[in-house]
């Protein structure tokens, strides 16, 4: 019997994370919008890390990896249970929720550090290349000070809200493909049922080559690694370059 992960789900769920996404986004880069007009536009690059607000990222990943994870490790214990996935609320009820729950809730706290430290380091990065051509565009027009302050803030607020629409949808893909093949290769692992593990890609337009190699190899052990630290589509030992924006998902076979 193989056994697959719920497709359909993930993508719901893809879809409901890249909207939080954007909120939280917003929230984090807020404190360096409203001090734009009370700091020198030269040393505006110089505060930005400082003034980059990352707990509601960290609030963000250790909510989306402790639910969807609870949530696919739960399914996957019915299935090879024999029973139905079921509605979202028989999830809730089942008695292994709160093994899961605890489960990832760990795991998180201890990643959320990590993987908000290299978010934050990217949105630094994004804001920084935005200053750096707004300053150029108002150094070579002549504009005052006050002049590239508010010129300063509105085009930061515009294009930062062009931006985080793409930014949170590739968080959201790459934290809801990790937690939730997580959730089910763990689930997988864990029960002793399930003898070997195939990598699946998703058939749509820019699949890495490695996936489709990793896709050609057919049935592997369970523990067998990918790539270095990489057991599963979206595995988060795995490295950025393997994992970031990853649509593959995995299937199970069941003794």
């Amino acid at each position: 019997m193989q056994l697959t992960v719920n497709q359909t789900l993930q993508r719901s769920l893809k879809k409901k994370y890249w909207e939080k996404g954007i909120t939280t986004l917003t929230v984090i880069q807020a404190p360096i919008l409203d001090r734009v007009m009370d700091i020198d536009p030269r040393d505006l690059k110089l505060r930005v890390a400082g003034l980059i607000n990352k707990k509601p990222m960290i609030d963000y990943l250790q909510g989306l990896w402790t639910r969807i994870g609870t949530i696919f490790a739960v399914q996957t214990e019915r299935k090879l249970r024999g029973k139905s996935s079921g509605i979202q609320m028989e999830i809730k009820q089942d008695p292994r929720v709160d093994y899961w729950e605890d489960y990832f809730r760990h795991y998180i706290n201890e990643r959320s550090q990590k993987i908000t430290g290299q978010i934050m380091d990217t949105q630094t990065q994004i804001v920084n290349n935005l200053i750096d051509g707004i300053l150029e565009d108002a150094t070579t027009e002549g504009a005052s000070i006050y002049e590239i302050q508010k010129t300063m803030r509105d085009e930061l607020s515009k294009n930062l809200t062009m931006i985080n629409k793409y930014q949170a949808e590739r968080i959201a893909r790459t934290e809801v493909i990790g937690a939730s093949n997580k959730g089910s290769f763990d689930s997988a692992s864990q029960s002793g049922l399930c003898r070997t593990k195939s990598w699946r890609t998703s058939g749509l337009p820019g699949i890495r080559q490695s996936h489709l190699d990793f896709e050609a190899m057919g049935e592997v052990e369970m523990d067998y690694e990918y790539d270095s630290g990489l057991q599963y589509p979206g595995d988060p030992e795995g490295s950025p370059e393997e994992i970031v924006n990853c649509r593959c998902s995995q299937i199970f076979n069941v003794d």
